[in-house]
């Protein structure tokens, strides 16, 4: 039933609170569990060089800049596959993935491309009387999408942990 299972997550322990829902659906279905990190791009748009020395500034800004992102990118990597490593072990197809761009049409995307199944995401959890307060990126995937979409309510109990330092 569910073949692919995308889990975003963003950093926060909070988003990895959903990793124990996809796995155990993974288990369920043999499905592959595709983690997704999405990074943002620098905008250096607001760089115009002007005057004398403008565009040697720009340079070396948008230079900083684009070592920032590798940096990032390498970051968020190491980040997933920690949490792979730990749903390896336990004999869970998965894999890794870093995206470029804003969080929501860049997970909607890769989910459509990947002939994701289902999406699994956490909520923000702030009350129990509020359920509209999903959080902006999975409140505009459960009604932008046409993927089907597990919402796991914030827990306060047990976070998981990647098995390596993050």
């Amino acid at each position: 039933m569910f073949k692919r299972i995308v889990v975003p997550l963003d950093g926060s322990r909070l988003s990895a609170q959903s990793l124990p829902h996809a796995v155990a659906l993974a288990r369920q279905f043999n499905s592959e569990v595709m983690l997704v990190r999405v990074l943002s791009r620098t905008n250096d748009s607001f760089l115009k060089p002007g005057g004398s020395g403008g565009r040697v500034v720009a340079d070396i800004v948008g230079a900083q800049a684009h070592a920032r992102e590798i940096e990032n990118s390498a970051h968020a990597k190491r980040y997933l596959m920690n949490w792979a490593r730990g749903l390896r072990d336990q004999g869970i197809n998965v894999s890794c993935n870093v995206l470029e761009g804003m969080p929501v049409p860049s997970i909607m995307e890769f989910a459509r491309e990947n002939n994701a199944s289902l999406i699994v995401m956490m909520s923000h959890g702030r009350g129990r009387s509020k359920p509209a307060e999903l959080g902006s990126v999975t409140d505009a995937i459960v009604r932008g999408g046409t993927i089907p979409v597990l919402v796991v309510h914030a827990k306060t109990v047990n976070q998981p942990q990647p098995n390596a330092t993050e």
